[in-house]
């Protein structure tokens, strides 16, 4: 258990002081952070494909917009364009065959 919690960043001195309602608490917090971590670099690694594909780079103040903030018409048209560039080109005869099947 102590090499568990040190392996989660955590103190081993405060270890001892620790309940086991305290410890698992604390471990289950740790392991909701790194799995934010773990999707945050999901989120990273995709949005940097995505931008190395797409011809209109938006600006760095358009990419740090908070989530809930209005997007305008370019920024949606930039977004929409990105989004584009990393899908498949698909023909209509194709989708028509692959929906047949």
């Amino acid at each position: 258990m102590l090499e568990d919690y040190v392996a989660a960043g955590f103190d081993p001195a405060a270890f001892w002081s620790l309940t086991p309602r305290l410890y698992l608490a604390q471990m289950r917090g740790a392991r909701r952070r790194m799995e934010e971590q773990d999707t945050g670099s999901l989120h990273l690694a995709w949005l940097t494909a995505a931008l190395m594909r797409t011809q209109k780079f938006p600006s760095l103040k358009k990419l740090l917009r908070r989530h809930g903030a209005r997007d305008t018409a370019d920024d949606l048209k930039s977004k929409l364009t990105a989004l584009s560039s990393t899908l498949p080109k698909v023909t209509m005869e194709e989708w028509r065959a692959r929906k047949r099947t």
